[in-house]
């Protein structure tokens, strides 16, 4: 996923929220936009993470990793994974 892709969804998502916030006033102060701005980052960032989590993990041929492979496939890890992997974006990591 593209940072213009990404944009575009943070931008589409946004525009309703900034939108009422246009009608309830005729002007957004520079706190009022920042916290709306932190709002959106706090929400999105997983959405958007756990995303491209899915992308790179079945976007690959089947067997050529061990967890990952196409879509609408049934996947079997020899040994439970180590602590290590960096297949799934752990956010508290």
């Amino acid at each position: 996923m593209t940072k213009g892709t990404i944009v575009l969804i943070l931008g589409l998502f946004l525009c309703p929220v900034l939108l009422v916030a246009a009608q309830a006033q005729s002007t957004i102060t520079e706190q009022e936009a920042h916290s709306i701005g932190v709002d959106a980052y706090l929400y999105f960032y997983p959405l958007i993470s756990t995303d491209i989590t899915r992308l790179v993990s079945t976007n690959i041929e089947a067997g050529k990793e061990p967890m990952k492979g196409p879509p609408n496939t049934f996947l079997n890890a020899a040994a439970y994974p180590p602590a290590d992997l960096k297949v799934v974006v752990r956010y508290n990591f």
